[in-house]
């Protein structure tokens, strides 16, 4: 057998990581697995005898809702709805990074900033409650361009910035929930509009 030429050169191989594939699992599956939660709650009767009294009510599970224009929204609903919510489109995993947004104690969350397929999101903490507010409004330039003439471009509505946009919502969020510390804060009063849906929220 004659001798190959050789040039010096090494072979070599390149390999890629392939994200696994997340199967779709049958509606009744997903149903079957959700649970009840009960609590016991204990009082005193009238006659100063103790009195235990059981609650049951649905369980949690972490969906995703398509919306238009902003992907996939993790949300908490009760379990009892998750059939009902599979049948409108929701699904049980983010099918965007296609996996199931986990915090670091692995349980599922409602943060988008734990989504591998999205940038991260600017975010306020509520001095009070500790809940963030996370700035999830896109970007629609370009989305009202209908060719139409008679329609007036004004770019006014346009310059919010992720910082206005959380702080709007914060303060709005600490009116609402945190009518008492908003005035301990000297937070800006609400416009009248608003002020009349915090009246609705509290009734």
């Amino acid at each position: 057998m004659p001798d190959r030429d050789r040039d010096g050169q090494v072979a070599s191989i390149t390999t890629q990581e392939v994200p696994p594939v997340r199967r779709h699992r049958s509606s009744e599956v997903i149903v079957a697995e959700q649970k009840t939660v009960t609590t016991v709650e204990e009082t005193e009767g009238e006659d100063g005898s103790p009195v235990k009294t059981t609650h049951t009510r649905p369980g949690t599970k972490v969906m995703y809702k398509p919306t238009e224009h902003q992907g996939y929204q993790a949300k908490t609903v009760a379990g009892s709805a998750v059939g009902m919510l599979l049948g409108q489109g929701w699904f049980e995993f983010c099918p965007d990074c296609n996996s199931e947004h986990l915090n670091k104690d692995g349980v599922a969350s409602t943060d988008p900033n734990l989504c591998s397929a999205r940038e991260p999101l600017a975010v306020r903490v509520c001095p009070v409650c500790q809940k963030r507010i996370y700035d999830n409004v896109r970007s629609a330039e370009g989305e009202q361009d209908t060719g139409d003439v008679n329609v007036i471009a004004d770019d006014s509505y346009a310059k919010s910035t992720g910082a206005t946009r959380t702080r709007a919502s914060l303060d709005l969020h600490i009116w609402v929930r945190h009518p008492r510390q908003a005035q301990q804060m000297n937070l800006a009063p609400l416009p009248v509009a608003l002020r009349d849906m915090v009246e609705e929220v509290k009734t």
